[in-house]
């Protein structure tokens, strides 16, 4: 079975790389194409566009930025779409809320592309390591059609409902684990002005009803305070908070703490800290950064 695979940054790469060695023939595609080069080492063919790549595919897998950077890979004469065959499977892992992805679900439904939200939970070690969770919206039929090639890359795979169920479950998810690290550094930066040592707090919280998988694996940073390489850049969880908050008020909710933690974030970015892992957000809020009016609202 021939692959597309369009997105091949810091998480997409080693999805790829993961379907090549299981054995499947992948073409391709990244916006900046020097990134394709390792893998095209390892026996995938390159294309310069995405209607390229899709070329005789009969399965999809994008793994994007954002939403716009999903839409403008589909559409267009250059798009995926205009060059996907009729039948084929869109699966997007990007992470783009469940309004986008219900746009993008019924655009491919008029090009005959069955789409599938399929964004996950993890980061490049676990993608490295084949052991991410995919949280599937859309048909249940078309996601046991590709089950076997979203196994080689996670470990578990949720069928959460319709089109956008997926992409609703995955911006929840993270909108609690970014309020979570907020909160963290603003209790560490208390800690730590009450004269207590921030490794033992880290260890008392790590025992507590605090504890956390996301703290298990960010620990080591929160002790040195080494927030490079990031594995998933605080401007990424910005704009998921950002997602998260766009659907919060579509559907009349008020989550005032998800909207504090996103000030929190976007103070962070400003403050020079946006290609940092994002559990920096911690080491930012203990020491002192603050949400202003400005940056907390939208």
């Amino acid at each position: 079975m021939q692959i597309a695979f369009l997105g091949l940054g810091a998480m997409g790469a080693p999805m790829a790389r993961n379907l090549i060695r299981a054995g499947y023939r992948l073409t391709v595609w990244n916006r900046t194409p020097e990134r394709a080069a390792p893998l095209v080492a390892e026996g995938a063919r390159q294309a310069a566009t995405p209607r390229e790549a899709v070329a005789g595919c009969g399965i999809i897998i994008t793994m994007l930025a954002d939403p716009d950077a999903v839409r403008g890979v589909a559409g267009g004469p250059d798009g995926l779409l205009a060059g996907a065959a009729r039948g084929a499977i869109w699966i997007d892992s990007s992470t783009i809320g469940p309004t986008a992805a219900r746009e993008l679900a019924a655009q491919a439904a008029g090009y005959g592309v069955r789409f599938l939200d399929a964004p996950v939970l993890g980061s490049v070690p676990q993608a490295e390591a084949g052991e991410l969770v995919f949280l599937v919206g859309g048909d249940r039929e078309v996601l046991e059609e590709v089950r076997p090639i979203l196994s080689v890359m996670g470990r578990a795979i949720h069928h959460m409902g319709v089109a956008g169920q997926g992409a609703a479950a995955k911006i929840v998810s993270n909108m609690l684990t970014g309020s979570y690290l907020a909160l963290l550094g603003e209790g560490l930066g208390l800690a730590e002005r009450l004269g207590l040592d921030r490794g033992q707090m880290l260890e008392l919280i790590r025992q507590g009803p605090f504890g956390a998988p996301i703290l298990e694996r960010k620990v080591e940073n929160l002790r040195t305070g080494t927030f490079q390489p990031a594995h998933f850049y605080l401007r990424l969880m910005r704009k998921d908070l950002e997602l998260a908050l766009a659907e919060s008020q579509r559907v009349g909710l008020p989550v005032p703490a998800a909207r504090s933690a996103l000030g929190v974030y976007r103070d962070a970015e400003a403050a020079g800290r946006g290609d940092e892992d994002f559990a920096a957000v911690v080491d930012f809020a203990a020491a002192g950064g603050r949400p202003t009016g400005t940056s907390a609202g939208g």
